[in-house]
């Protein structure tokens, strides 16, 4: 079979054409996985934080104010050590960065006035540092 000009454009075009739908299919398929990651684990962290304050609803109304307040600050340290001032977070938009900065300011002043030891010292230590380079660069 003899190729000319004619056959090769056609050829050309249908490369062209595939390799577009292929692209298309491909980034869309993508961009599904990514999001479905990004919801899945968004509405994991907020279904676990339900369990925490339920925990702690019933701590209270069972009248151990001192296991609610320990449930709630373990969950408060494990929501603070994900503002890692040393992780970069591309994308984050204006407001996003303000309430991030004033929750972390407000997580400050509580344990300024009702400092805690806990028994993960790893997270503690987290959390002091996040503190300490928060207060650094305002």
């Amino acid at each position: 079979m003899k190729l000319n000009s004619k056959n090769m454009l056609v050829f050309f075009l249908l490369f062209l054409a595939g390799s577009a739908v292929g692209f298309l299919v491909g980034g869309y398929s993508g961009s599904n996985f990514g999001m479905g990651l990004i919801l899945n684990n968004s509405l994991g962290a907020d279904a676990q934080e339900v369990q925490v304050k339920v925990d702690a609803l019933r701590q209270l109304r069972n009248d151990n104010p001192a296991r609610a307040i320990e449930l709630l600050e373990a969950s408060l340290d494990d929501q603070l050590v994900i503002f890692d001032p040393q992780e970069p977070y591309p994308g984050l938009r204006d407001d996003t960065i303000a309430t991030i900065d004033i929750a972390i300011r407000s997580a400050a002043d509580y344990r300024a006035r009702y400092p805690r030891q806990s028994n993960r010292p790893h997270v503690d230590t987290m959390v002091r540092n996040l503190f300490s380079k928060h207060q650094r660069n305002p």
